[in-house]
């Protein structure tokens, strides 16, 4: 929350916009309704593409998920309250009817039946995270489980960068990994992939950079394991 200025601008519609209506074709990003005073009813879209993260005053409180159905949320909270959506685009359909859908949230929305139409959208500019970077250079240190959505930073050594490592993941919820700014991939609990591939050529001998974006919960802690976990796979 403390660098949403650094990853793109808000902007109200007087509609429910997709993120492709915004020229935003992946990743993330963050929907705020404009709700009535009370604040209490059932929210409810056509469509979540792909999963939405709800939080009410930046507390966590609930994900809508397409793969489970869900577009629907109750939403209790006291006046003045903001509920905010984090919506993630999974990826791209490639086969059938849904080729070239949109991603985001699919309008019509309500509260309680009602129209819900002001929306302030803010996507969400992750292709390089420089600017992050030196906000989270200048924080302290911690050692403690990291609790989502944060942007965390560690610095390793590398004792051979001629050899390719494989970043494990098994220990941390779901979200993205960069190493020295490139882009490592998402990860995620469920699986059934354990680690992302690290290529040697970006190591460095010493001061290596790792970023991880984490959308739950995992631990404090970067570990590298010597060949890659992809779970079960056919043979």
């Amino acid at each position: 929350w403390d660098v949403l200025d650094l990853l793109g601008e808000p902007t109200t519609y007087p509609h429910l916009p997709t993120a492709d209506d915004l020229g935003h074709y992946t990743g993330f990003t963050l929907y705020t309704p404009h709700l009535p005073p009370t604040r209490d009813g059932v929210l409810a879209v056509a469509e979540v593409r792909d999963r939405a993260q709800v939080f009410v005053d930046r507390r966590s409180h609930g994900v809508l998920s397409r793969d489970h159905g869900e577009r629907m949320i109750g939403v209790s909270a006291d006046a003045g309250a903001v509920v905010e959506l984090l919506v993630e685009d999974l990826g791209r359909v490639n086969y059938g009817p849904r080729i070239g859908e949109p991603k985001g949230l699919i309008g019509p929305a309500t509260l309680d039946g009602a129209p819900v139409d002001t929306w302030t959208v803010r996507p969400l500019r992750l292709d390089h995270v420089d600017t992050v970077l030196r906000r989270l250079r200048d924080g302290d240190p911690v050692d403690a489980p990291l609790a989502g959505p944060v942007f965390s930073l560690a610095e390793f050594a590398a004792v051979e960068t001629d050899r390719d490592l494989f970043l494990d993941t098994s220990s941390w919820g779901k979200g993205v990994a960069w190493i020295n700014g490139f882009c490592l991939g998402r990860y995620w609990n469920r699986g059934p992939q354990r680690t992302l591939y690290v290529p040697a050529p970006l190591l460095r001998p010493q001061g290596n950079e790792i970023v991880v974006l984490e959308l739950h919960a995992a631990a404090p802690t970067v570990r590298f394991v010597a060949r890659p976990d992809l779970g079960h796979t056919e043979q």
